[in-house]
């Protein structure tokens, strides 16, 4: 019998909060929704050029002269 006592804790601990704890683990996955989100446009901007408003696409230089002209134009 003596060796089924199990010695009670000497300094009672309040349980943890559920609550606490359900709003904690909303905090942190609203953080890492955020975290997911700038990474996403993150890389869409690095993949399109940078978004710097300039008129090119994937950083390819634009063309400041049309490649075909008319003979009426000059």
């Amino acid at each position: 019998m003596a060796e089924d006592y199990v010695r009670p804790p000497i300094v009672a601990a309040e349980p943890p909060s559920r609550r606490a704890a359900a709003w904690r683990f909303r905090a942190v996955m609203a953080l890492l929704l955020v975290l997911l989100a700038a990474g996403v446009v993150l890389v869409i901007r690095a993949i399109t050029g940078g978004g710097e408003g300039g008129a090119t696409v994937g950083g390819l230089p634009a063309l400041t002269r049309p490649l075909v002209t008319s003979p009426a134009g000059r």
